[in-house]
């Protein structure tokens, strides 16, 4: 990681959001060289391209299941959706993958929804919910 990619870390709560296109296992490193607190920093969160989000459990002892949180998170958004058939197909077309300490949600469209893209939507409900 560059000096300037160092500098736009954001933590919120127990989520350390890194710059676009910082690989998940740099980040993981970057944070054990710094020596940041586990019980601090639970969740690293990358966002990738435009259309692609990774998350990666910095504590593995503490916090939810991610493979299962995200597609929760998706089964909330197909109900939010539910009366609007084109956003409601957009939610159904994201892939999640991953297990209880590594996710990938792709195939993020770029799209807004109330004056947001998608994936910056979906990445501030994140951590909205992952930062308590």
């Amino acid at each position: 990681m560059t000096n300037t990619q160092n500098e736009n870390i954001d933590f919120i709560g127990k989520v350390a959001k890194f710059p676009k296109n910082v690989h998940a296992s740099k980040a993981y490193n970057f944070l054990e060289n710094i020596r940041i607190n586990k019980n601090k920093v639970w969740y690293l969160l990358v966002e990738k391209q435009d259309n692609e989000l990774q998350m990666l459990k910095y504590n593995v002892k503490a916090g939810v299941k991610l493979s299962q949180f995200s597609y929760e998170l998706k089964q909330f958004y197909l109900e939010k959706f539910k009366n609007q058939p084109k956003l409601h197909k957009i939610i159904e077309s994201l892939e999640i993958y991953g297990e209880d300490k590594f996710v990938v949600i792709k195939n993020i469209p770029n799209v807004e929804i109330a004056d947001k893209k998608l994936i910056t939507r979906i990445t501030e409900d994140l951590i909205k919910l992952l930062s308590k």
